[in-house]
């Protein structure tokens, strides 16, 4: 009897995994679709690139299917974020949209993060049947805002590089090795911290 409840419940946890995992492919194909909708009609080269956001978007595919903590998959969450805000802020530059930069990329990365958070919330990754939490918020959510500011701390910190380099950067793709490299650091401190 002992052993067919344990498989009954190694079935029942099986099921569940392929459910949140089902939500999960709809939410990056929602997210990967328009994204790769906008790198179609974008023929210009950009300082922030399509790259970028692909590179982030897979970050978060990767560590969601790994099975990895919300966190963690929330700090590829706000770098996703970030980078598509900063994209697309550039797009808007380029087509000589004016006004506050500050404000601009400001309110972009808020209108981005708040249409992220709505879908995870309408696709059931969290809600308040969630036990999981970090000083009272959505171990995602915690982890967005941590990647999102990660994120914007590395894409500065690479500006001013290039700012007192002359306009160069050291290396090849630096803003993003940088960026990465913040990432994953944040990434490990949490796995250490919440694990």
């Amino acid at each position: 009897m002992e052993k067919i409840m344990i498989n009954a419940n190694i079935k029942n946890k099986q099921e569940k995994k392929i459910k949140r995992n089902s939500h999960i492919y709809k939410i990056l194909a929602l997210l990967i679709i328009p994204l790769l909708g906008i790198i179609a009609i974008i023929p210009n080269v950009m300082a922030h690139c399509p790259l970028c956001t692909a590179a982030t978007i897979v970050g978060v595919g990767v560590t969601r299917s790994l099975g990895w903590d919300d966190s963690i998959v929330g700090i590829f969450v706000g770098a996703m974020i970030v980078s598509s805000a900063l994209w697309l802020n550039n797009i808007l530059k380029k087509r000589s949209i004016g006004g506050n930069a500050f404000l601009r990329i400001s309110s972009i990365t808020v209108a981005t993060f708040v249409l992220t958070i709505l879908s995870f919330y309408f696709a059931g990754i969290f809600g308040p049947a969630n036990t999981y939490r970090i000083f009272g918020m959505e171990k995602i959510i915690f982890g967005s805002i941590s990647g999102a500011v990660v994120s914007f701390a590395a894409f500065f910190t690479s500006n001013e590089i290039k700012k007192r380099n002359e306009g160069k950067t050291l290396f090849n793709y630096q803003s993003m090795t940088l960026t990465f490299g913040a990432l994953i650091l944040n990434a490990l401190i949490f796995w250490m911290v919440f694990k």
